[in-house]
């Protein structure tokens, strides 16, 4: 089915929290909760994003909560989450997207070859959304599993924005992310630039296929020397065309 990008929120439209009906809550966070919301002029079911701004402030999150806003009003694809309302109250910070899910899972497969065909399907759409982003020059910096989501539809919405960067187009020396998926660069802050992505797709695809992140272990000293020296081990199992994939996804 072609893709019809959505209309524009009309600047027009007075936006508040009393425009949403609060049906449940779908998670919590440090920073917020996620709500079940429908919009009451459109009946339109959303998940609205509540951030504290006094854990925000105290925390000194405030201009990631900000970039990931601004992010996703420029942006503009299928496989990216697509954000409808952004607006504030005198404590928090709202941010309203189209519903989606679930997060993408491994799901245990006696054929091997079934396995890395679902695979193929995730990482094929997550390669775009890729590509979309750093046309515009924004970096995602944050994949992980847990930020890839399955709408309903049978295809993925990118998610979490938080720590991605926008108009970069060199090197950016922030240290962000979740340990067990950062690039080895990112760890000897050498500075990270779109390759970081790359990095990331690999660590997601790694992870759908053996369960886990490449290079893992539960003590975070010995998972970054992993990740900066440890060998890549990939199991025999695996389709030779899968393997050579990951090692130039994951390469240092």
């Amino acid at each position: 089915e072609e893709y019809k990008p959505a209309q524009p929120v009309s600047v027009r439209e007075a936006v508040k929290y009393s425009s949403f009906e609060i049906m449940k809550q779908l998670g919590k966070g440090a920073f917020g909760r996620v709500f079940l919301a429908k919009h009451k002029p459109t009946n339109r079911i959303f998940a609205l994003k509540a951030l504290s701004k006094r854990n925000l402030m105290l925390q000194r999150q405030m201009r990631y909560a900000i970039s990931e806003a601004n992010i996703l009003r420029q942006t503009d694809h299928p496989f990216v989450v697509k954000l409808w309302y952004s607006f504030q109250t005198q404590h928090n910070l709202y941010i309203a997207w189209t519903i989606v899910h679930a997060e993408i899972k491994r799901v245990p497969c006696p054929q091997i070859e079934t396995l890395e065909l679902e695979a193929k399907w995730i990482i094929a759409q997550l390669l775009l959304a890729l590509e979309y982003l750093h046309s515009k020059n924004i970096l995602y910096r944050d994949l992980k599993p847990e930020n890839i989501l399955l709408h309903e539809d049978g295809y993925i919405r990118l998610a979490d924005f938080g720590l991605s960067k926008a108009d970069n187009v060199g090197l950016t020396y922030s240290f962000c992310g979740s340990p067990a998926y950062l690039s080895p660069e990112m760890i000897s802050q050498r500075g990270v630039g779109k390759e970081v992505d790359v990095y990331g797709m690999g660590c997601v695809l790694h992870e759908m296929l053996l369960g886990h992140p490449p290079h893992f272990a539960n003590d975070i000293d010995q998972l970054y020397k992993n990740i900066r020296e440890g060998k890549l081990k990939l199991p025999a199992t695996l389709s030779e065309e899968v393997r050579d994939l990951l090692k130039n996804l994951l390469q240092r």
